[in-house]
């Protein structure tokens, strides 16, 4: 299921010169090819959606369009240029932006500082704080953000900086706009106001390169969809292209049901929180009087916009953020960690929102990530590390989260946001673990992957273990979940059944 989205027509004329083309372009990395001639055009009021599997070549293409690359052959067409930008001024220069999943904003500056950063307004020679701020809630208000100009970008959930980055790009008015999965930390209602944001553009003449693994958005928002696998261009077919060629196209193979049927639900109340309050500074309150149960075996999901209170919550069960009141039971007994080691000795798991950030030491080797929250020491030989066993458990971990075991040597950092997050899952897993808290366990990860995700998922929750389930996206929440819980404004407001489901009841309790 998922939320509609109605679709939009491109009011731009297919014929003429196409705002930009793409000729024969390739990106050589020592022996690795990352992308190997791609060639194609984008037209002006057109959204053409890129998809394809973390790794298959979206980013290295689009930041070569956005001049964060060179390329190892081919060139770029747009407007004069005929060739390679050598920098993102150049392309800027020539009307191209880009929105990367990856933000470029300072956490020190305001949000209006961040959106004028590099073009600050100018009075009598020096910069004028004062336009810069007037300039940017323009902006703001005229793209229909709820955004504080003044707040600073670090005090933001991630959500919001997204807004921060699309603003920037959007300042001024560009000629090509990329967009690297721009919902990806989004709420559903922050969403539909992107959507109405990318209508507009294109009605005006935009022409949009947009990536995304939400396979309902692309024929919501697309008029044509490369697929790419493997650094190949596989195909260009219409966005009313059936979800399951897609999937065809994007893996070599047929997928089937991408969620797991749900399992039993046992009577055992493994995690409970009784009237739980958050403060995140002193004289304000993020959460009131949270109260929730998630039993052995079952997945309790919970739903809100960006700002509700659910990530501090989850933050919260692992000891990441105090109690101002309230108490948390972990299998029936009284906790309060104060640091997450606490957390996972006692047998509870916490994967952050934000993995390169929260969750993993990108300098370290995939394994290594793996194992860093579990490590087994020999009781004889003292504190000594076993280095058999550890090996012997990174074969167990990566079969289990479907990761390539060769690789289990190589930097996190080389890796996609798929493979990224199977290291983090495997990292929950490599210790004696009966309640796990995921916080957005899927961003950024294409279907393929999102089906081993949720396929360990449930493979926890049918051997005992409760999870619960914070997540913007809720076609997922409303597919692996048993119960679902809705916050707004830090409090609980709605509870729904699986048999209960339904979107707009749901959505109406966002607000």
């Amino acid at each position: 299921m998922s939320v509609a989205v109605p679709h939009v027509e491109s009011s731009a004329a297919r014929s003429g010169v196409p705002a930009l083309r793409v000729r024969g372009l390739s990106r050589r990395y020592g022996q690795h090819l990352a992308l190997q001639d791609v060639t194609l055009d984008l037209h002006a009021g057109e959204v053409h959606v890129l998809f394809g599997e973390n790794g298959a070549g979206k980013s290295t293409l689009i930041s070569m369009l956005a001049g964060a690359r060179e390329p190892s052959a081919g060139e770029i067409e747009i407007g004069s240029h005929r060739g390679i930008f050598g920098s993102v001024g150049q392309a800027r220069a020539h009307g191209v932006r880009a929105v990367f999943q990856e933000f470029s904003l300072v956490p020190t500056l305001t949000v209006a500082e961040n959106i004028t950063l590099g073009e600050e307004p100018v009075r009598r020679g020096l910069l004028s704080r004062a336009a810069a701020r007037a300039e940017a809630a323009a902006l703001v208000e005229r793209l229909g953000f709820a955004l504080d100009v003044d707040a600073k970008v670090a005090d933001l959930p991630r959500g919001k900086q997204q807004m921060v980055e699309i603003c920037k790009a959007l300042r001024q008015a560009p000629r090509v706009l990329i967009l690297d999965e721009p919902t990806a930390s989004l709420s559903e209602h922050d969403a539909q106001a992107l959507f109405g944001l990318v209508r507009r553009l294109k009605a005006d003449g935009t022409a949009i390169v947009y990536i995304t693994h939400r396979l309902h958005e692309i024929p919501a928002l697309g008029d044509r969809v490369t697929v790419l696998r493997d650094g190949q261009q596989v195909a260009t077919v219409p966005a009313d292209t059936p979800e399951h060629r897609l999937i065809e196209l994007m893996t070599g193979r047929t997928l089937a049901n991408i969620y797991p049927a749900p399992g039993p639900v046992g009577e055992r109340v493994r995690l409970s929180l009784e009237d739980v309050s958050l403060a995140l500074r002193p004289g304000t309150v993020t959460v009131r009087d949270a109260r929730l149960q998630v039993r052995a075996g079952e997945i309790v999901g919970i739903a809100g916009l960006v700002g509700c209170g659910k990530s501090e919550l989850a933050q919260a069960c692992f000891g990441l953020r105090p109690l101002a009141a309230g108490r948390i039971e972990l299998d029936g007994r009284a906790v309060r960690f104060g640091h997450p080691a606490d957390a996972i000795a006692a047998g509870l798991w916490y994967s952050p929102a934000d993995r390169k950030h929260d969750g993993l030491a990108l300098g370290l080797p995939a394994g290594d990530n793996m194992s860093l929250s579990g490590l087994r020491f020999g009781p004889v030989r003292g504190r000594w590390l076993r280095p058999r066993r550890e090996r012997a458990q990174l074969r167990e971990l990566s079969q289990q989260v479907d990761f390539a075991a060769p690789r289990l040597r190589e930097p996190a950092a080389n890796f996609s946001g798929g493979n990224q997050q199977k290291v983090m899952l495997a990292k929950g897993l490599a210790q004696d673990i009966g309640v796990y808290v995921f916080d957005e366990p899927t961003v950024g990860v294409d279907v393929g992957a999102r089906q081993a995700i949720y396929r360990c998922l449930a493979q926890l929750s049918a051997a005992g273990a409760a999870i619960l389930l914070v997540s913007s996206d809720l076609p997922e929440l409303l597919g692996m979940t048993h119960r679902l819980l809705v916050m707004n404004d830090g409090r609980i407001t709605g509870e729904f059944r699986r048999d209960e489901y339904d979107e707009h009841r749901i959505l109406a309790k966002f607000f």
